[in-house]
């Protein structure tokens, strides 16, 4: 028998005042958390990453030099429906913050049974500085996390009720995590482990279900394989060697580049966000008692296998805090169940979850908008910022639109890809910038080697220099000319930190 939608409509608000009500701090510190995110969201200008992520909307393809292609295509879809606004282009990173909150909810929910534990998930998650800061921030991260979680949710749910479309499910949004970023294979690795080391994880593997699931995530993957095979592999290996180097692991390097990366997971999710999930993903019985053996092993798999891999990795090479962030998904839902238990022994304890979440959401939105630092009574040093990346675009535009007044078919040559990137944003035309041979491989650079731009065509050079940085009077590009300096523009950022932007023109024109 169907129950009436405008009875699911019902039963819906209720269940959704009933959980307000009795978690009315748990939403409230949500909501607290949200505002900032959202300040971000709508006040901070492009940041020269998400520029060079928009670029690649511009010419949609299966892969790129850097990453998968799944954020550009996210991009392409909403600023295709909304514009290129600023706000538009963010729109994938803000959906899928939501998302990934409300499968932090759900997950927790089906596990653990608990409305608390729900919102203890929800919770402990949006507080995570790495979630925090990437809210409103297009990256490849974006559709890793997003998928991650939903392929965690479908996997789950396919162990306990063995139903093969599950796994499919599953399989499709693995495929999806992969086309967001490489790293997505260790979430299909840890669900394998899980599988493995339990006896109903064993049975399942024995039945069709997780097979069709890889085959199926297999395919959606395919198109990046093509791309790369057409490529020479050239994405494969830039992040092979950009995670893995050839240097000898056991010097005194491999050490410090090992305790850097273990201080930079602390500084993502904090230290004692760390440390307790690191407690709760191991096998005490007091947690085993609230979560089935086969569920405790997967979440535990997915949440150790990439901190142990990117951190052997960082023996070898320096890593990025924020490669192994698939781990916190799992150690959100483990925190989530071992505080709910903890809370229902003393109400007091939940003064220290309250305090513990707003410190990271202070933190957070502290470095956000670092100009609240100067009402502090502290003689802090300039820091680079997101604001510090975003501001001064203005005046740069304004100067390029003067500059290449009428000048439509001039190509504006940038430093490096981020300012290259930020130039093309700021013309709405990937076709009028290129980037100088100076810098690393990257997605420019590929472009130009398919359409080669005529000497002839680059009119204007941009550079950035800090404020410690001597701008030259001339400029040897080698094979891109020679270029001399007409104009300065030097930014006083918010967070103290001077950058100045110069423009240059061909040594023989005098005008653009």
């Amino acid at each position: 028998m169907r129950t009436h939608p405008h009875a699911e409509t019902s039963t819906l608000k209720i269940r959704i005042t009933a959980a307000f009500k009795s978690n009315p701090w748990l939403w409230s510190l949500l909501i607290l958390g949200l505002a900032g995110n959202l300040a971000g969201w709508l006040l901070l200008g492009a940041l020269p990453d998400e520029a060079y992520y928009w670029t690649w909307s511009q010419h949609l393809q299966a892969g790129y030099y850097d990453h998968p292609p799944l954020i550009a295509w996210m991009i392409r879809t909403f600023t295709a429906i909304f514009g290129d606004s600023v706000w538009a282009m963010r729109l994938p990173s803000v959906v899928g913050w939501f998302a990934s909150t409300s499968f932090a909810w759900i997950v927790a929910r089906k596990i653990y049974g608990t409305e608390r534990a729900a919102f203890l998930a929800a919770l402990v998650w949006s507080s995570l500085p790495i979630v925090q800061a990437g809210f409103h921030v297009n990256t490849p991260d974006t559709p890793l996390v997003l998928f991650t979680w939903v392929t965690l949710y479908f996997a789950l749910r396919a162990l306990n009720e063995g139903t093969v479309w599950l796994w499919i499910v599953a399989g499709v949004c693995t495929g999806l995590a992969l086309e967001g970023k490489y790293p997505g294979v260790l979430v299909a690795a840890g669900l394998f482990l899980g599988l493995a080391l339990t006896q109903q994880g064993r049975a399942a593997l024995a039945t069709r279900g997780p097979w069709l699931g890889v085959l199926t995530a297999a395919l959606v993957f395919a198109p990046v394989v093509i791309w790369n095979s057409q490529h020479e592999w050239i994405s494969f290996a830039f992040q092979f060697h950009h995670g893995v180097a050839s240097e000898k692991i056991g010097s005194q390097e491999s050490f410090s580049r090992f305790m850097e990366f273990l201080g930079g997971q602390w500084g993502v999710i904090l230290p004692w966000t760390w440390f307790a999930m690191a407690f709760a993903s191991l096998p005490w019985r007091s947690q085993l008692n609230r979560i089935s053996v086969p569920s405790f092993a997967i979440l535990s798999m997915t949440f150790w296998l990439p901190l142990v891999f990117f951190g052997w990795a960082s023996l070898t090479a320096k890593s990025q805090a924020n490669w192994p962030e698939t781990a916190y998904i799992s150690g959100t839902v483990l925190l989530a169940g071992t505080l709910d238990g903890w809370l229902a022994r003393g109400r007091r304890r939940a003064v220290v979850v309250g305090v513990s979440y707003l410190f990271g959401v202070i933190v957070i939105n502290l470095l956000r908008f670092p100009q609240w630092l100067d009402a502090l009574p502290l003689n802090l040093p300039p820091q680079r910022t997101q604001l510090s990346q975003t501001y001064g675009w203005e005046a740069v535009g304004a100067a390029l639109h003067e500059m290449l007044a009428g000048r439509h078919d001039c190509v504006v040559l940038g430093d490096r890809l981020q300012t290259t990137a930020m130039l093309a944003f700021i013309l709405d035309d990937v076709n009028r910038v290129a980037v100088t041979n100076d810098t690393r491989l990257n997605q420019f650079q590929l472009w130009q080697r398919e359409r080669p731009i005529p000497a002839s065509r680059l009119c204007l050079y941009f550079a950035q220099y800090d404020a410690d940085e001597k701008i030259p009077d001339r400029v040897d590009l080698n094979t891109q000319g020679n270029w001399h300096l007409v104009k300065v523009i030097e930014h006083h950022n918010p967070d103290r930190t001077v950058r100045r932007s110069a423009f240059f023109l061909p040594v023989a024109s005098a005008t653009p």
